[in-house]
């Protein structure tokens, strides 16, 4: 090639390119601009704080634990939740809780069934709602001149097994666990990481950015996050929740960027196509962890990445530090069909995040003469999709057994922090959920019935006067069922009254589900007192008349809080007699024997007459023979038409006559 006809190849080629539509950086790359916060908006938890410690606290009856509060502005907010999930048979460590903050803060306290003992300037601190404190003392701490001075103040109250530097925080989640493998004193150090022990909120938004592919014609949605690296890395994992309150089917996708040691736990209530870095898993499938894609790290590299997935606009981008727990929540859908894309991966039905009111409505108490019971399926939990770390009493140390399929929650009345009321029996069910820093919790309650007594009383008047162990066939029976001692929250129903007259008969339903059987019972008004009242006719129809019968009843017991009944039996012995025969009664066999006397009678009788009357007629004359019904026959005939008849029951519906 000579030098001639270089520069006409440099000029073709340079022609070619501008002929092209676009560049390669403008079909990859768009301009990143804030986005509406009705759009997306980004909340999130990290563990790391400007500056911290943790130890492990051992054989000590009282921890100490500091917090130091830096906030921006004069006046702030501060929700405060307090953790603990010792052992059942390990009662709570008591905790004293070392609060300083240079500006003023409201705080609401939350500290389930834990011992906590507060320190802080009454001036600038202001605890406005305390929530599950067991005991609690407060100590009006002076401020002091430095940081030095207030650690050396709290270590001579008790060993310090944590201490925390915060940056405007909104909320803090704080856990009393102790921490495995951290030293046995707390040094103080910049940017630590606090794992498990405390994870907390920022105050404000997270500023979240969006951009639009022009070249693209689809309208796939992209929501990039990035989370940074860390002064130290560990093995974690990175709860990420992504909510789209629109209907559409069209997948978007979800790009996750962070250091290789981060495992995703991905909870959305939309399919999605998952794109992350390091490996994942879903939250429906813990058991399936999936390696994730190797990802730019820079922004520009993440806008590529999008394009290459067809989608044409990044409906969010975001930045945060080590985060813990992030949530997405996207208000506005394209509503586009499918586009070309590679396989979106499934992650969850569409259906709502965790419903916390039907999962309280879901547990009801059990309750038995020596506790109470709290039952949950798992499958109702995945249903409701609600991620439960733990299900508790009010006492945390009091968790629930995971068998099978089912959590089982249970304690006597005497522990978990039970409270008795007379002979109600109540306590709080409270589940801790891994992606809220507020527990949901539920009162529930049972009814002691090894306190109360309950009598079944028989009455021959409505008056209800003189209890009575007899009654008569055709007299009317009223029936009262009292409760001793006499509780106003608690209301009694007649569930099932039956009478049994013996194993001849059969048992004969007076009341059935607090309904009268027949016309022959009624249910009556309560007496003052609320005992429960029905009257019943005891008729005679039967082939054999009882002497007697057990009448018992299955008596529900509500307290007024409560939506279900604790059912409880009562039962009483009665005689039965004959009105004919006072205290007495003929059986079959008796009535049997009368008659084959009054038989046999009446043939001897007979046959004597016609052996005198053969020794005394007239020899030669003959008479015809003629038969004098005896009165033993007309006994007889009339015994055995009775025979054939019944003779008493009470009156049923299946026994009326």
């Amino acid at each position: 090639m000579d030098r001639g006809s270089l520069p006409l190849l440099i000029a073709l080629l340079l022609a070619a390119c501008s002929l092209s539509p676009t560049g390669f950086a403008e079909t990859t790359l768009c301009d990143l601009q804030p986005v509406d916060s009705l759009g997306s908006k980004v909340t999130y938890f990290m563990s790391q704080v400007a500056e911290g410690c943790v130890a492990q606290i051992a054989n000590a009856t009282l921890e100490t634990r500091i917090l130091i509060l830096d906030f921006p502005k004069a006046f702030s907010n501060l929700e405060l939740t307090i953790k603990t999930s010792q052992q059942e048979d390990v009662q709570p460590r008591e905790v004293l809780l070392v609060l300083s903050s240079d500006s003023i803060v409201a705080v609401r306290l939350q500290a389930l069934g834990i011992p906590l003992h507060l320190a802080y300037d009454t001036k600038k601190i202001y605890i406005h709602d305390f929530s599950g404190v067991l005991s609690s003392n407060t100590t009006h701490l002076s401020p002091f001149t430095n940081k030095s001075e207030l650690l050396a103040w709290a270590a001579t109250k008790g060993p310090i097994a944590s201490v925390a530097k915060l940056n405007d925080p909104g909320k803090i989640l704080l856990h009393l666990d102790q921490a495995p493998g951290s030293p046995s004193s707390c040094v103080l150090e910049p940017h630590v990481d606090m794992g498990h022990t405390l994870e907390w909120q920022p105050h404000g938004e997270v500023s979240v950015r969006g951009c639009q592919f022009k070249s693209m014609t689809s309208h796939k949605e992209a929501h990039i996050v990035r989370v940074l690296p860390g002064p130290r890395d560990r093995p974690r994992t990175v709860t990420v929740k992504v909510e789209q309150t629109c209907p559409s089917e069209d997948p978007s996708v979800l790009i996750l960027q962070g250091p290789q040691e981060v495992t995703w736990l991905i909870d959305s209530n939309h399919n999605m196509q998952i794109w992350p870095t390091g490996n994942y898993f879903i939250k429906i499938f813990p058991e399936k962890t999936i390696r994730g894609y190797e990802l730019p790290e820079t922004p520009q590299g993440l806008l590529s990445e999008a394009r290459k997935l067809n989608a044409s606009v990044v409906a969010s981008f975001v930045e945060l530090p080590p985060a813990s727990v992030i949530s997405l929540l996207v208000h506005s859908c394209s509503g586009s069909s499918p586009q070309t894309s590679p396989e979106p991966f499934q992650t969850t039905p569409s259906q709502d995040i965790c419903n916390e009111n039907l999962l309280l409505e879901l547990v009801r108490p059990q309750c038995s003469q020596k506790g109470m019971t709290l039952v949950l399926l798992k499958s109702y939990i995945s249903i409701l999709r609600c991620a439960i770390s733990s299900m508790t009493f009010y006492d945390p140390s009091c968790r629930a057994e995971d068998k099978d399929d089912t959590l089982i929650l249970h304690s006597t009345f005497s522990n978990c922090g039970m409270q008795a009321t007379e002979a109600v029996v109540s306590n709080a069910v409270v589940f801790n959920l891994l992606t809220s820093l507020s527990p949901v919790q539920k009162r529930v309650s049972c009814i002691n019935v090894d306190k109360l007594s309950l009598k079944l009383g028989l009455y021959l008047s409505s008056d209800f006067l003189q209890d009575s162990n007899t009654l008569e066939l055709g007299q009317q029976g009223f029936v009262q069922v009292k409760m001793s001692p006499v509780v106003s929250e608690i209301s009694l129903h007649l569930n099932n009254c039956q009478l049994d007259l013996g194993p001849e008969a059969d048992k004969v339903e007076l009341i059935q589900n607090q309904t009268a059987k027949g016309s022959c019972v009624s249910l009556l008004a309560p007496s003052p007192t609320g005992d429960m009242r029905f009257s019943f006719l005891l008729r005679g129809y039967m082939v054999r008349t009882p002497t007697t019968g057990t009448l018992s009843c299955t008596i529900g017991l509500r307290a007024n809080n409560l939506s279900t009944d604790v059912f409880k039996s009562v039962s009483k012995h009665l005689n039965i007699i004959s009105p004919a025969m006072p205290g007495k009664t003929l059986v079959l066999p008796t009535v049997l024997g009368i008659t084959f006397g009054a038989f046999l009678i009446g043939a001897l009788l007979t046959a004597a007459l016609w052996y005198i009357y053969s020794h005394t007629r007239p020899p030669g004359k003959r008479e015809p023979v003629v038969a004098v019904a005896a009165p033993a026959s007309s006994e007889s005939s009339s015994t055995n038409h009775s025979i054939g008849s019944t003779q008493s029951t009470p009156c049923s519906t299946s026994s009326m006559a």
